[in-house]
């Protein structure tokens, strides 16, 4: 039967067979029975429980969480090339005038260094920059370019370390300069030096790149920032080497630091310092660069030796008040800077030392150490803000050569590290461990020799090391390392540098 509802606006439709006639239907009542109540009863309940398993269903789909929607965006792992290991050794100690003595404008190199360096694996190639301000490019006396191609089925990074010694003796110029070959970066902190009567600092700067770089050096001393024309704009040559004077941009600086900054190509900075103290030469060095400001200097290696007889050149007058051991600091900014140092033994036979300095900010400061005894030591200086921290130490024979080393703080070398020894007498490698952990460094010579440096937390230790070999450095998490090379009148010493960077595969997202 069908159910048809009348629309508004029209009529119910008429059936002609069935005339439309009120009837009254009495329908008979069926008497409610037990089994009748049971069946009603049955669906009700039946009906009340599928709402509740309805409602129920509801609830429970609401707490469940949603599937997550994860856009993945399209991405691509890319490995990039491997680029060759490269570093740059300085190159032979160079002076402001010929061999005769004379142009004193003219840079010019004396002699030549010798020069060590490995790779873990496969060929090295060394090849001298082809320009100097020294006239130097191309020859053995000119800055090398060391470096090894890559590996790209190497199962570890390739490591690479280079250094070198020069023993010089050529009129005024009279010490030992060692260095370690660096990597060439934008941005270098250099503490060291002097450009008052009697002392030369130069900076050099080496462009192993094949694109020009050009250098800005900002300049402060005691006095502190030293604004001075010809420090902005310099151009260092591809495969190149600059050679610059410090008293060029400002004359009588008692404590210079030089930070360099370079774009386009990538530059290695260094210092090299020579004394003269009226006639008698005071020594030479190559000073490598520091590291950046940090509320923690490390520098190890700090060997006073013939303490007695550097102490008798005081007697000679103010010219020798340099010959003292000290710290040389500076914090940017302004401000007083509440300073700690420990200088720290790294035998038996030494007493170390532990005292604060308030350093003013924005000043370049030497704070000398007083009453160390012979031996060797670690520097650390803990500051609440970054700052620049180097060290000068000096020997002496009684009635004959007097030398001086910069030493630079260090840089953290963590996991692993190689290191080549320069040539020259007694090398010893300083280690320090900073850290609260005792650890146990390995080196392992290039011929497969093992030797084991124990380190308890907090503490320094020196090992002896040969001339002109290299060595690995294994098993330890956080430490310090330097080199020193000592005979009568004579030292050097360089700071070891961690292994540069490696190639690593690289997520790009599209």
């Amino acid at each position: 039967m069908s159910d048809q509802r009348e629309l508004p606006g029209e009529s119910a439709p008429q059936d002609d067979l069935f005339p439309e006639q009120e009837v009254d239907v009495v329908e008979p009542r069926t008497p409610v029975t037990v089994r009748g109540v049971a069946i009603v009863s049955a669906r009700v309940m039946t009906g009340l429980i599928g709402i509740g398993v309805a409602a129920a269903t509801i609830a429970a789909s609401a707490l469940l969480p949603l599937p997550g929607i994860h856009a993945v965006p399209p991405s691509t792992v890319i490995t990039p090339v491997p680029t060759a290991q490269q570093l740059v050794c300085p190159g032979a100690v160079v002076r402001l005038s010929d061999e005769t003595g004379r142009g004193a404008t003219t840079v010019s190199a004396i002699g030549k260094p010798d020069t060590d360096y490995r790779s873990s694996a496969g060929s090295i190639d060394a090849t001298p920059l082809t320009s100097s301000d020294a006239s130097t490019g191309g020859s053995a006396s000119a800055p090398i370019v060391v470096s090894t191609p890559p590996d790209p089925g190497a199962a570890a990074q390739l490591l690479l370390s280079g250094a070198q010694s020069q023993s010089v003796k050529a009129n005024d110029f009279v010490g030992l300069a060692a260095a370690d070959c660096g990597v060439a970066n934008g941005d270098s902190w250099l503490a060291g030096g002097a450009t008052t009567v009697g002392r030369t600092t130069l900076l050099t700067l080496s462009n192993p790149t094949e694109v020009a770089a050009t250098a800005n050096i900002v300049l402060y001393g005691e006095t502190g920032l030293i604004a001075a024309p010809g420090t902005s704009g310099i151009i260092v040559p591809a495969r190149g080497q600059r050679v610059l004077s410090l008293a060029g941009f400002r004359p009588n600086i008692v404590s210079p630091i030089v930070h360099v900054s370079s774009s386009g190509g990538q530059v290695v900075a260094n210092l090299q310092e020579s004394i003269i103290r009226g006639l008698d030469a005071g020594g030479v060095d190559i000073i490598g660069p520091t590291s950046a400001p940090a509320a923690s200097n490390v520098i190890p290696g700090l060997l006073v030796a013939n303490s007695a007889a550097v102490q008798a050149l005081l007697g000679r007058g103010a010219d020798y008040n340099d010959v003292v051991p000290v710290l040389r600091l500076f914090a940017p900014g302004t401000g007083t800077v509440s300073t700690t140092i420990n200088v720290i033994p790294e035998d038996a036979t030494a007493a170390g030392t532990s005292f604060t300095y308030q350093l003013e900010a924005g000043r370049v400061v030497d704070v000398p150490f007083s009453d160390l005894g012979d031996g060797n030591y670690t520097v650390k200086v803990i500051t609440p803000v970054p700052v620049i921290a180097a060290v000068r130490v000096s020997t002496a024979v009684v009635g004959g050569s007097t030398d001086f080393t910069w030493l630079s703080a260090a840089s953290e070398l963590d996991d692993h590290a190689q290191l080549t020894v320069a040539r020259g007498p007694s090398p010893q490698l300083h280690l320090a461990n900073t850290t609260t952990g005792a650890t146990t460094v390995t080196l392992t010579a290039q011929d497969g020799t093992v030797t084991k440096v124990a380190l308890p937390a907090g503490s320094s230790a020196l090992a002896a090391v040969r001339s002109g070999v290299t060595y690995q450095l294994t098993g330890f998490d956080s430490i310090y390392a330097a080199v020193t090379v000592i005979a009568p009148g004579l030292i050097a010493r360089y700071a070891v540098h961690p292994p540069g960077e490696g190639s690593t595969p690289v997520t790009v997202y599209r």
